[in-house]
């Protein structure tokens, strides 16, 4: 008798459609007891939907378990199966966060794996090796406790225990890839091949572990090889292409790159080229004199406004750039500052008081390897007068043997 594959002992999530292999998954821990609440995603392309979300809601009240559910509103936007299963998973991620729970069961299961190779072998990804059995997933883990299951057994098992659920009309319908897989291309490799199901996922589950493995040295060479200034360029060409393939989706977790996606990064490393950027997602990839760094949009792309420090100083951000102003025995002359000071982004014709002369602080920032397009993000302290002070990250301004004598003076660290 078949049982449920490895299930956290933790409060779950557990992703429910209303059709057999969810209802089947739902029945299974509920009758072992388990701690779980449903998320059912209601799509809002079928009149049949609503009753569906009622059975599933009836269903979890009956055995006095938690029903989460939301409905997609599409408002004239254009609907895929790509942008209902993004939808279902970000609800699923926005459950995860409100309840605390960091345990997503859903009920794919052998045929879904199968199916799933089949489309990746077609479409020519950078990898075959299915559905994994489990994944990071938002503020936890995503598991698939019935990939040891067939779709007949989970149908056998149902009519057994006299399990009740909803068939979606659509599952039966050949104008998409997987239901054309499903319905005509697997039924002839068992005619063909008797027994290939076990023997194929068999296969993928051994991918899946390679893949593990290749994931744990990527880190770890990860760990290893990071400095200040990012990820050794020449030390990423070094490796493996099947490991360099994992070098981007270990620096940002949960990205998924397609067999172009990946083909075009590899290219890009290969480049040689001083510096250049390009853009995954919400992620800025920067290649930067040899080295690779990931930043997260929403961290760098606020607005750079110029302010003003507060007469108590203190510790402030510009962007990437963090700085600390306060009163020593060492820096710049208070004799030389007309207070306030502002912040700001660096302005053509500005220069900085050294040892000896001044200097342009474009020039500082060229000679420093400083990429054009972030030297518009280096903060530049300046004081009322607009002298500038500092070049934050690069240099402080001088003001030869007046310091000397000076009594107080104007710190600023980074």
């Amino acid at each position: 008798m078949k049982t449920l594959g490895d299930v956290p002992d933790a409060p779950l999530i557990v992703g429910v459609s209303g059709g057999c292999d969810s209802m089947v998954l739902a029945h299974l821990l509920y009758e072992a007891h388990y701690d779980f609440i449903i998320a059912h995603v209601h799509h809002g392309l079928r009149t049949a939907s609503d009753e569906e979300a009622t059975f599933i809601e009836n269903w979890a009240r009956e055995r006095n378990i938690t029903f989460r559910m939301t409905r997609l509103e599409w408002r004239g936007q254009s609907v895929s199966q790509a942008r209902c299963r993004e939808e279902r998973y970000l609800f699923f991620e926005q459950v995860m966060q409100e309840t605390g729970r960091k345990h997503l069961l859903l009920a794919h299961h052998g045929d879904d794996q199968l199916e799933t190779l089949l489309i990746q072998l077609l479409r020519g990804e950078a990898t075959v090796d299915g559905i994994p059995m489990n994944r990071s997933f938002g503020t936890g883990k995503i598991h698939r406790p019935l990939m040891n299951w067939t779709k007949q057994e989970l149908l056998d098992y149902a009519m057994r225990h006299q399990i009740e659920w909803r068939e979606d009309a659509t599952n039966a319908e050949t104008k998409y890839l997987r239901n054309r897989i499903r319905h005509d291309i697997l039924p002839r490799l068992a005619q063909i091949r008797p027994g290939f199901e076990e023997a194929t996922i068999h296969a993928a589950l051994l991918r899946q572990q390679m893949q593990t493995e290749h994931q744990t040295y990527v880190k770890g060479f990860i760990q290893r090889h990071m400095t200040d200034d990012g990820l050794p360029v020449e030390e990423i060409n070094l490796l493996p292409t099947d490991l360099r393939r994992l070098v981007l989706p270990t620096l940002i977790p949960g990205l998924s790159l397609s067999k172009d996606g990946n083909d075009r990064f590899l290219a890009w490393l290969r480049v040689d080229m001083p510096s250049s950027e390009v853009y995954y997602g919400n992620w800025r990839i920067r290649r930067t004199y040899g080295y690779l760094t990931c930043v997260r949009q929403s961290e760098v792309d606020s607005v750079l406004e110029p302010f003003q420090v507060e007469a108590s100083l203190g510790t402030y951000r510009y962007g990437e750039h963090q700085m600390t102003f306060s009163l020593g025995d060492t820096g710049i002359p208070l004799t030389e500052i007309t207070f306030p000071l502002t912040v700001r982004g660096p302005l053509p014709g500005d220069r900085i008081q050294l040892a000896i002369g001044t200097k342009k602080v474009s020039r500082i920032l060229i000679d420093a390897k400083v990429p054009n397009y972030l030297r518009a993000e280096v903060p530049v302290v300046v004081d009322a007068t607009g002298q500038v002070l500092a070049v934050i990250g690069h240099r402080i301004a001088k003001f030869g043997s007046f310091e000397l004598f000076a009594g107080s003076y104007l710190m600023i660290e980074w």
